[in-house]
């Protein structure tokens, strides 16, 4: 199965030791991420940092670990959906199309998402993290 991850899955996972980071680290599953969404990741750093307890080597090792197991979509990959999917997000939340063109890039099975605009549309499946549990 192919899984895009949306950039809020892959915070939780940074957090703390939870089942969304078991799922990340040992599933079968194959995950993708935009690359992209690593810039937000870096964004948000410091208050990751913070509320997670960890050092920032701390925190760049389990980004590493977490990354061994997540495919990066590259914006070249996803440059010929991006048409597509900015008209599927684009009454529901533009800035999260990219997470639409790399499920169409990849031929994704469904997003792993914790927000809920996802499920307004219906070209990409959305999975909440009960669907994905071992």
């Amino acid at each position: 199965m192919k899984v895009v991850l949306d950039t809020n899955v892959v915070m939780a996972g940074l957090l703390k030791d939870s089942i969304v980071r078991e799922i990340l680290l040992f599933s079968s599953v194959s995950f993708f991420l935009p690359e992209l969404a690593l810039k937000e990741l870096e964004k948000y750093k410091v208050d990751l940092c913070e509320k997670s307890g960890y050092s920032s080597e701390e925190f760049d090792l389990l980004v590493h670990s977490l990354l061994k197991k997540i495919n990066l979509v590259s914006e070249a990959q996803m440059r010929e959906y991006m048409f597509k999917a900015d008209s599927i997000m684009k009454d529901i939340d533009a800035k999260d199309s990219s997470f639409i063109a790399a499920a169409l890039a990849v031929n994704a099975d469904g997003i792993w998402s914790f927000d809920e605009h996802f499920k307004k549309q219906n070209e990409i499946k959305v999975f909440g993290t009960k669907d994905l549990v071992l």
